[in-house]
């Protein structure tokens, strides 16, 4: 080993990626969130507000696997070709001399990546591959529409919502909610969960449930007051429904035709819209082939699903866990494969310490 190779291998066992470096990749897909781990796992994201973004869904991730783990991510946007894309990331890793032997994830639409990325490197016989692919709360459907429609079933609408004063105003005045003041904002999808939020509250809270609307904001400041006259923007308002009081500028993103719905009926229309401006532009997401049939299962590939054990009514039924390892054992040719549930949402199930101790025992 020559005298750069040595510095290059400190560099990896300490994980330091310089500027330099950076620069070399920034043309390519994949990108490294951690370096000089013993094990590899090239992990492709969620659908994001702008396209998916790996290192918004994984640099918790890689953070909590550790040392152990080098880790390597990928962007991607809103409208592209599956397999063209996965093709292209098959290509840098044989391109790559980092990335040694490897196992593969994806993490909800990026699983399904994940699987057709899984196909190409047995179809090429890379041998750095070890057949292990990883969806994270994902799995890979029959064909992209079917893949859509799962997204608008799986969601259920929102029966209430529930917000501070003071965060409705903001949201009103076009203002964006930092992390910290959405962890105030809830939302509730059933009567038991209504009046859970109520007990909790004490009292403190206005509703406007049925046909009313949250008033203009001098009459909610003033409605307020009636319940904590010290604190009236910490007082919650509870809706139903698409507030019409500055519709344009706090749901600038939503279809306009769900101004003034109930979210138990607008929220399935702005899920539809999603799809279609999103995972519908997804070419070839999905199993589907031109002639109607579907891609066959992976030869030999061990697929390891880490579900999330609640969604956000609740824990999920021993029927939806099923249907998941229905769809793994589908997915491959591999006896070996496993449905671990962990305790998260799909929300934040790759943010979840149990989730990288999973991995981390399973790989």
């Amino acid at each position: 080993m020559n005298l750069n190779e040595n510095i290059n291998r400190i560099k990896e066992l300490m994980g330091i990626i310089i500027e330099e470096e950076q620069n070399d990749t920034q043309n390519n897909i994949l990108y490294p969130l951690s370096t000089g781990g013993a094990k590899t796992l090239i992990l492709l994201p969620g659908a994001g507000e702008n396209g998916g973004q790996g290192d918004s869904d994984f640099k918790e991730l890689a953070t909590n696997l550790g040392s152990d783990f080098s880790i390597y991510t990928a962007n991607f946007p809103n409208e592209l070709d599956v397999r063209e894309y996965t093709q292209e990331i098959v290509d840098e890793i044989n391109n790559n001399p980092n990335i040694r032997s490897f196992a593969v994830g994806g993490f909800s639409i990026g699983g399904a990546m994940a699987w057709h990325l899984s196909r190409l490197l047995k179809d090429e016989k890379v041998e750095k591959f070890i057949n292990k692919l990883f969806f994270i709360d994902s799995g890979i459907p029959n064909s992209t529409e079917e893949f859509a429609e799962g997204i608008v079933k799986g969601n259920t609408p929102r029966l209430a919502f529930a917000i501070p004063v003071g965060f409705l105003k903001k949201a009103r005045s076009g203002e964006n909610l930092t992390k910290e003041e959405e962890k105030s904002v809830k939302s509730i999808y059933t009567e038991t969960g209504l009046a859970d939020f109520k007990e909790k509250n004490n009292g403190n809270y206005i509703e406007y449930i049925g046909k009313d609307f949250p008033p203009a904001n001098t009459k909610l400041d003033a409605d307020a007051k009636t319940k904590n006259e010290e604190n009236p923007d910490e007082v919650y308002v509870i809706e139903d429904k698409y507030d019409t009081t500055e519709f344009d500028v706090r749901y600038s993103v939503m279809p306009k035709e769900v101004k003034s719905m109930a979210f138990k009926e607008g929220d399935v229309i702005v899920l539809r819209n999603f799809v279609e401006q999103d995972t519908l532009k997804k070419k070839g997401l999905g199993r589907e082939l031109p002639d109607g049939g579907v891609i066959g299962p992976l030869d030999g590939v061990e697929v390891i699903s880490l579900v999330a054990g609640k969604k956000k009514e609740g824990i999920k039924t021993s029927e939806e866990i099923d249907a998941v390892k229905l769809e793994v054992n589908n997915a491959t040719t591999n006896a070996n494969t496993k449905v671990e549930v962990v305790d998260a949402q799909h929300s934040n199930i790759t943010k979840s310490k149990e989730l990288a101790d999973k991995i981390r025992e399973l790989y």
